[in-house]
């Protein structure tokens, strides 16, 4: 017999990964900390295996927890759906900022949820730079921000941030023949870039520039042409794009990304569910 799952215990578990502690998670939920930590168990007993890591710095989730937290995004934001909207709602924009490389296969899912939970609410996506998009948002041209935290150069602190991976890829994942390293890379100023450079000088590993270029389309066409290797997000990966063979090439620092949203507009219910569905999306690259 099948057993129907309560869609609380994955909203303590969306909200404990969005939060990182017990603590907050169960305060943006108005719960008790040992109401949560019960029902965290109770959905670790319903899936037969832990979901969650404790350290010193909080809590995180394990390989299990992450491979279903996307489900889990997923079943709340439909379940919302199936309510009725909010018929007194004011139309009202929303102005986001989204470096290039979480757009191609995220935003269109987020666009259409969202759509379907708030048909009167208009969309303004910004697509730039890190530099360019925080300058936008301190300038109070955007509502939501996503971008490496480490660049942006913003005071204050982000909604939430996640680690996404950085593999090696190359076209159908074959290694190159050139004893010098072909690399496809992403034009300067870029902290893929510097990674991946970073890495490889320290293994002493001898490579050559065959391509670069600011944009990520062109520097996904050029691996899939087979003109080098580079390292993009995992969601790249497809029937041309292949991960490398493990050992050839030095790992690569995972890739930080965080939402921030503007202070004044904290209580929005629409930004709100805007940032729960971009981190449900984001958080299926969690490294």
């Amino acid at each position: 017999m099948t057993q129907d799952i309560d869609t609380s215990l994955l909203r303590a578990l969306a909200m404990v990964a969005r939060h990182g502690s017990i603590n907050r998670a169960a305060a943006e939920l108005g719960r008790s900390q040992p109401a949560l930590s019960l029902q965290l168990r109770k959905l670790e007993q319903y899936c037969g295996q832990p979901l969650l890591r404790r350290s010193p710095r909080g809590v995180s989730l394990n390989a299990a927890g992450r491979a279903l937290l996307p489900f889990a995004e997923r079943i709340i934001s439909l379940s919302e759906q199936m309510l009725p909207a909010d018929a007194a709602m004011m139309p009202a924009s929303y102005r986001v900022g989204l470096i290039e490389d979480v757009v191609g296969r995220h935003l269109p899912r987020v666009l259409a949820d969202f759509a379907i939970t708030h048909p009167h609410l208009k969309l303004e996506a910004c697509v730039g730079t890190g530099q360019e998009l925080s300058a936008a948002y301190r300038d109070g041209k955007l509502d939501l921000l996503i971008v490496n935290p480490r660049l942006c150069g913003l005071d204050e602190a982000p909604r939430w941030s996640l680690s996404c991976a950085l593999p090696w890829l190359s076209s159908n994942g074959v290694w190159p023949e050139e004893t010098t390293l072909p690399l496809v890379l992403f034009a300067a100023p870029c902290s893929w870039r510097d990674a991946m450079l970073g890495a490889l000088a320290q293994a002493g590993r001898p490579y050559r520039v065959a391509f670069e270029s600011a944009s990520l389309l062109a520097v996904q066409a050029a691996l899939e042409a087979g003109l080098g290797v580079g390292a993009l997000l995992p969601d790249a990966m497809g029937e041309k794009l292949r991960p490398l063979p493990g050992g050839h090439l030095p790992e690569l620092p995972p890739v930080p990304l965080a939402l921030y949203r503007r202070a004044d507009r904290a209580a929005d219910a629409g930004l709100e569910k805007l940032s729960q569905l971009f981190f449900r999306e984001l958080s299926r690259l969690a490294a």
